[in-house]
């Protein structure tokens, strides 16, 4: 009968520890960007005026880097800069200026992989009407109990915990009954 009790005790342990992987759920995203396993991306059908010629049509974020895609009308220069929050005092942000030929270009721009990464984007045309624009993969928060397996392994290792300490102390009262047995 003992080694029945363990056995089962056993199983039941180890079946607990399990469903802490089982616990995460999908959650819809309304805006127009997909996050994948390696970064986020634009959505199809994402179009992004930076002045009246020049259009950022398709962009990623991966790693610190941003790919961004730009149609011109006509052969320009943009000019990027890092944008988003940062800590509190001073720090430096990365700046590049680009020669986009007419057409479809591809630009890669480096920021500071943070939380929350931004690329603000702007001509000498979007500069004189006061605008530009801004590509951010929003701010990315980070899961607190993701070292627990997420809140069910968290909230799972919990009751375990509690469960076993019952059966702990229900073994403790109950041989109590018998005697104190020497070792």
């Amino acid at each position: 009968m003992k080694r029945i009790f363990i056995f089962t005790i056993v199983v039941v342990v180890s079946l607990a520890m399990g469903m802490g992987n089982m616990g995460a759920l999908a959650q819809e995203n309304a805006t127009n960007e997909t996050a994948t396993e390696d970064g986020i991306e634009a959505g199809e059908d994402y179009e992004r005026a930076i002045d009246a010629e020049t259009r950022i049509v398709d962009w990623s974020y991966s790693s610190g880097r941003f790919t961004l895609t730009i149609e011109a009308d006509e052969r320009r220069r943009i000019s990027m800069t890092e944008a988003g929050t940062f800590e509190e005092g001073t720090t430096s942000f990365n700046y590049d200026e680009v020669r986009l030929e007419e057409g479809t270009n591809t630009v890669t721009f480096a920021v500071a992989d943070r939380q929350g990464a931004a690329v603000a984007i702007a001509t000498r045309q979007s500069l004189a009407q006061g605008s530009g624009a801004i590509v951010s993969t929003g701010m990315v928060e980070q899961n607190p109990f993701r070292h627990f397996g997420g809140e069910s392994g968290l909230f799972s290792g919990v009751i375990m915990t509690t469960a076993l300490a019952g059966i702990g102390a229900a073994y403790v009262v109950r041989s109590e009954e018998s005697g104190v047995v020497q070792a």
